[in-house]
């Protein structure tokens, strides 16, 4: 993968991200009403998927940042490369809570203590995901950021 391609799926895997955070946005404030519609269920899913494929693009594109970005970063600023360390294990748990709360919209979505439970989990990772972008903005931005 070339340096160009490296920082074009890089934008990509951010801007997924980002989506993926916004339309999260929709069962948390929806599960905070009662009943349970079909829009919520589904923009849930559809959370969860983009969010999943911002995470598989960042393991796709971890190999190139590895040659092309981490031996400098290493060298020349070590605590963002820690930082971005501590962004990609955040990404990990954003992307298992929001899972988690599909798992729970699904199976127990018609109870009240489910849907709470589920909004729990979709808050949860939706602050740690952003979290995730804030570090993630800070590395690219080469700690001039926030």
């Amino acid at each position: 993968m070339s340096p160009a391609e490296f920082f074009l799926f890089e934008r990509l895997h951010g801007h997924l991200a980002v989506l993926g955070l916004a339309v999260l946005a929709h069962p948390i404030l929806s599960l905070g009403r009662p009943g349970l519609s079909r829009g919520t269920r589904l923009s849930a899913l559809i959370a969860a998927a983009l969010l999943s494929l911002s995470f598989a693009s960042g393991l796709w594109i971890y190999p190139p940042y590895r040659a092309l970005v981490k031996p400098e970063l290493v060298r020349e600023a070590l605590p963002l490369a820690l930082r971005f360390e501590s962004k990609e294990h955040l990404a990990a748990i954003c992307l298992a809570l929001a899972l988690g709360g599909v798992g729970v919209l699904l199976s127990a979505g018609r109870h009240p203590t489910g849907r709470r439970a589920a909004r729990v989990l979709f808050l949860l990772s939706f602050l740690v995901g952003l979290l995730t972008g804030a570090l993630g903005v800070f590395v690219a931005a080469g700690g001039q950021a926030l």
